[in-house]
């Protein structure tokens, strides 16, 4: 009797197993094709909500997975900033998002405790997709940001919040995602605010410098090229010829056959920043 109650449990947890791994991959699959019918910077959304709706099925089967977690967060930025999403239905993508992030980052921090510095990206370093896990969690957060006004997102702790995480992928893999660590707290000291006992930290040179790390570790990815010379013009106007070689040579590239939706976006992004120059 114990075997086959054995037996049925091992068979229960095979079909779960299955079950997720199906789900994962029809998430990857709607992903893969969110560019397609799109019209220039503007995609349709009805892959991106296949997708979402595959990893949330994945990650109501394994709650326990980062790649479901990170997967879903991933769709959801799209969804919320590439299908032309009006800003009534864009802040409960951004949320849900945000919460998606945290949630599975809350056991991992509980996991580590009180270790600091190596002793602590130590112990996270093994665990599957943990870099992927924080870079989408920092990527939420930023965009849950942006749905406030500056002040109200530095009370709520979102700026300490995204620079923790953007600092920990950028010590678990400097080069994920084409410089992404850098690239986020880049962005993150280029447009936070400066306010006095809340983000009295927030430096300019350090959004120049991570963003001219990002741009090297990804010279070909829209963003950072964008993102480097947004912040030489706002903070480094010296340098201005350089913002502008950059901005015309995101505008100029051909869009990356992964990214069809994503790239038309920053090079739209770029010419109008370059009429601004004129």
């Amino acid at each position: 009797m114990l075997q086959l109650l054995l037996l049925f449990v091992m068979v229960r947890a095979d079909a779960a197993a299955d079950d997720f791994a199906a789900a994962l991959a029809e998430g990857d699959a709607h992903y893969a094709r969110r560019a397609e019918g799109a019209t220039g910077a503007t995609a349709l959304p009805a892959a991106a909500d296949a997708s979402i709706v595959a990893y949330r099925r994945a990650l109501a089967l394994d709650p326990q997975s980062n790649t479901a977690r990170w997967r879903l967060s991933r769709s959801l930025f799209f969804r919320a900033n590439f299908c032309g999403t009006q800003a009534d239905r864009r802040k409960p993508l951004v949320e849900e998002a945000r919460r998606v992030g945290d949630a599975g980052i809350a056991p991992l921090e509980a996991r580590v405790g009180s270790r600091k510095g190596k002793a602590r990206i130590a112990a996270l370093a093994p665990v599957p997709d943990v870099a992927l896990l924080y870079f989408w969690a920092a990527v939420a957060w930023g965009d849950w940001a942006q749905t406030r006004s500056k002040l109200a997102a530095a009370r709520a702790g979102a700026a300490g919040r995204i620079r923790d995480l953007g600092q920990i992928v950028l010590d678990l893999d400097p080069g994920l995602e084409q410089g992404g660590g850098d690239r986020i707290l880049g962005r993150l000291h280029d447009q936070a605010p400066h306010i006095l006992f809340l983000t009295g930290w927030i430096s300019r040179e350090a959004a120049l410098n991570h963003l001219r790390r990002a741009l090297e570790h990804g010279p070909k990815n829209t963003v950072n090229m964008v993102f480097l010379a947004e912040a030489i013009l706002d903070h480094d106007p010296g340098r201005k010829a350089e913002a502008r070689r950059l901005l015309e040579t995101c505008a100029a590239a051909p869009p990356r056959p992964a990214y069809l939706v994503e790239d038309a976006y920053y090079a739209d992004l770029s010419r109008q920043r370059l009429a601004k120059l004129r």
